[in-house]
């Protein structure tokens, strides 16, 4: 089972603040890390062969929807549009939490993939002018943390890796 590890509220709330006027290039690149990064993840569940039948068609599924939510939000124009996909880009990834936490053990990095992912979204939300409440987020690191691990086990998988 995923397990929740805690950041500070404050510091999560700060760096959320300071994200409202991020640029939609900065913000279609995170979400781009974010989902390239969770593909990264589904192709190590695959290695490993932890997960059922049931849980890999829900993780396809719920990546199909990260991705093409991230893929839509690079060409959204209105701040409506880029809501709209970064809800179902978090719509995705939740479905993805969901789908992984009946497995009892995740090869790494995929832990540290789906927690940098859950830090990240009231990031890309906060960008896009979506409220949420700032809770305790579930990995003891931070925003600037997650994004780096997102950008590098991304750019790992678009290597080949």
């Amino acid at each position: 089972m995923m397990r929740a590890f805690k950041i500070s509220a404050l510091a999560l709330g700060l760096f959320v603040a300071a994200c409202a006027g991020t640029s939609l290039a900065t913000v279609a690149t995170d979400a781009d890390n974010l989902a390239t990064g969770l593909a990264a993840a589904a192709k190590d569940m695959r290695a490993a062969n932890v997960l059922s039948a049931a849980q890999l068609v829900q993780v396809d599924n719920a990546l199909s929807a990260v991705q093409a939510a991230s893929g839509a939000l690079a060409s959204a124009a209105t701040k409506s549009a880029q809501q709209t996909q970064v809800e179902q880009l978090a719509g995705g990834v939740n479905a993805m939490v969901a789908a992984l936490s009946a497995v009892p053990t995740l090869p790494a990095p995929v832990p540290e993939i789906m927690a940098a992912a859950s830090v990240m979204l009231p990031v890309l939300e906060s960008a896009v002018g979506i409220v949420t409440p700032v809770a305790v987020a579930a990995s003891g690191m931070t925003p600037a943390q997650a994004d780096a691990i997102l950008a590098a086990n991304a750019a790992e998988f678009r290597a080949g890796g």
